[in-house]
Formats: structure tokens, C-alpha cells, sequence
């Protein structure tokens, strides 16, 4: 192999590797942050900064694209679904789902939720093979959920884990949803957009719920939250989002898709030590579980024609990636 090309080989695996733990590690740190600031807030207020970074990567790359007029509503309906709705229902639900639990219901969910919307909103055939792996799959989440102990379960946490797997449904559905548009805008720009208005959208939102929160004490005294919130804005969007755009250019798609089989392992590892998140034999189990069902349904989808197309993004990078 020759010297420059065993030099490029390895660079492209450490941008992966980098790309793993900075969407690994963000599920940790927002478990950090919403422990001691409303999480609405915290979660608008890291978009809107990420999105505005994002946007000057998007001009420093040369990814500037005037948008049209007929495609700002959809892609605004877009926004408020992958990052308003979704991230909000996750941000809220970390406060009493373990950062590790919640790493791998979510990465489990797009690619498994993203087969599922493509096949019903775009007449996409599943056959029993797919339907046989999306059961695995969910019972890999159920086991999951059980592992988070029945000594310590509550209604709350049962609503906090069912708001997770709901944000990342309605995640699913903005990527399908938005899909034939964000194939026509650079992929910087269109991460820039999302993050930026999905803030926005949230922001009023968690002035109006978490109000009081946010008046009493706005600027929180813990190092941690700070610490917390750089991380998410700086690692978690703007150097992962880096990463994933260039392995898309240098290995495609289905290869860089790959980063979701390795990333709900590295947010259980960190959960348990740097949160002291217990890990059980469900944890294992139902982890194993969802990632057997994510690697069958993406094997057989990559069987069809369509699937040039990504078997879906991480949380930090909706189809463009945004996020």
C-alpha cells in the first residue's frame, strides 16, 4: 500500500473513531446538564448557538445556497420535528431515563423507525424478513426498559423512557418527510438551518413552561452544566457533524452508517462510568438485541436499489446530516 494512501487509510478510520465518541458521548452529557438546568432551555439554547457555528461552517465550506420560498414551510415543519420535538421529548426524558438507556433506545429507533416511515409514507414494500427484525428490535427496547430496574421504577420514568422513543419516531418521520428536499441543499447548510430554527421553535416554549425555572436562576452556578453544554455544542454538532459529512464523501453512506452499531455501546460504557449507570444483563441483552435488528433490516434494505440512500443518521445528524 502505498505510503500516501496508508496515510489517507488511517486518517479516515480516526475520523470515524472521532465521530463514534463525539455521538456516543453526547447522551452523558446532556444527562449532566438537565440534572441542574430546564432541560427545554437547554436543549433550545445549545441548538441555536450550534446552528449559527453551523452556519458559518456552511459559508467557510462553501455550502451557501440561497433556499427558495416554496421550500422554507416544509423545511421549517422539518426542524421543529427533528430538533423541537424530538430533542425537547428527549432533553426532558434524560432527567429520569439513564443517559446510557437512552443512547441506545434512540440510535436503535432512527435507522428501525426510519424503515418504517420510508415504507409507509413512500409505499416502500417491507417483507416478513424486515417486519420479523423490527420485533427483535422492539423487544430488545423492552428489555432495555427493564433493566432499568424494578426496584427504582416510577410512572415518571415510564413516561420519560415512552417520551424518548416518541421524539425519535417523530425524528424518523421529519427525515422521510423532509427527505427530496434536503437531497437539493449542501448538507452543512441544511444541518445549519435545522439546528437553528428547531432552537428557535423551542425557545418560546420553554420560556412558557419553564419559565419560572429560568428566571429564578438563569445562568447556573455548576461548572458541569457549562461544561455540558459546550461539549454538546462543539463536539456534539459541530465536530460531529464535520466528521460525518466528510465519511459520507470518503466512504458513502452505507459504510459511515456503520457509526450506529458502536455508538449505543460507547453511551452505556460512559453512563456507567461517568454517571455511575448500572449496567445489567437486560441492558446487554436488549443492546444486542437492537443492533441485531438495525444490522438485518439495513442488510436487507441495502439489498434494494433505494438504499444508496443512508439507513439513517444519528441524533446529532438528521439526514443531511442536520444534525
Amino acid at each position: 500500500m502505498p505510503e500516501g494512501h496508508s496515510r489517507s487509510f488511517a486518517f479516515t478510520w480516526a475520523v470515524f473513531a472521532t465521530l463514534c465518541i463525539a455521538w456516543g458521548s453526547t447522551w452523558v452529557a446532556i444527562r449532566f446538564g438537565v440534572t441542574s438546568m430546564p432541560p427545554l432551555w437547554f436543549a433550545a439554547t445549545r441548538f441555536i448557538v450550534a446552528g449559527l457555528l453551523l452556519l458559518l461552517l456552511a459559508r467557510w465550506l462553501g455550502g451557501w445556497q440561497r433556499i427558495a420560498r416554496s421550500d422554507l414551510r416544509p423545511l421549517t415543519v422539518m426542524s421543529a420535528g427533528a430538533i423541537s420535538v424530538c430533542f425537547g421529548l428527549i432533553f426532558w426524558g434524560e432527567q429520569y431515563v439513564d443517559s446510557g438507556t437512552a443512547g441506545v433506545m434512540v440510535q436503535g429507533f432512527v435507522p428501525i423507525g426510519l424503515f418504517f416511515f420510508a415504507a409507509t409514507m413512500t409505499r416502500e414494500l417491507i417483507g416478513r424478513t424486515q417486519w420479523a427484525f423490527l420485533g427483535v428490535g422492539l423487544c430488545g427496547v423492552v428489555l432495555l426498559l427493564y433493566g432499568q430496574s424494578s426496584s427504582d421504577w416510577s410512572m415518571r420514568k415510564a413516561l420519560a423512557a415512552v417520551a424518548i422513543i416518541v421524539g425519535t419516531l417523530v425524528y424518523d418521520w421529519a427525515g422521510v418527510y423532509g427527505g427530496d428536499i434536503l437531497s437539493r441543499y449542501p448538507a452543512a447548510l441544511m444541518s445549519a438551518f435545522e439546528n437553528l430554527v428547531g432552537g428557535l421553535i423551542l425557545l418560546p416554549v420553554s420560556l412558557v413552561l419553564e419559565g419560572d425555572q429560568i428566571f429564578r436562576q438563569p445562568l447556573p452556578e455548576e461548572t458541569s452544566v457549562w461544561l455540558s453544554w459546550g461539549y454538546l455544542v462543539l463536539v456534539g454538532s459541530v465536530l460531529g457533524f464535520t466528521a460525518y459529512t466528510y465519511l459520507l464523501r470518503a466512504w458513502g453512506p452505507t459504510r459511515t452508517s456503520a457509526y450506529a452499531f458502536v455508538t449505543p455501546v460507547i453511551a452505556l460504557l460512559l453512563g456507567a462510568t461517568l454517571a455511575d449507570e448500572h449496567i445489567t444483563w437486560q441492558h446487554v441483552m436488549g443492546t444486542v438485541l437492537i443492533l441485531g435488528a438495525v444490522a438485518g433490516i439495513t442488510r436487507q434494505r441495502n439489498r434494494t436499489p433505494r438504499d444508496d440512500q443512508t439507513t439513517g443518521p444519528a441524533p446529532e445528524a438528521l439526514g443531511t446530516p442536520q444534525h
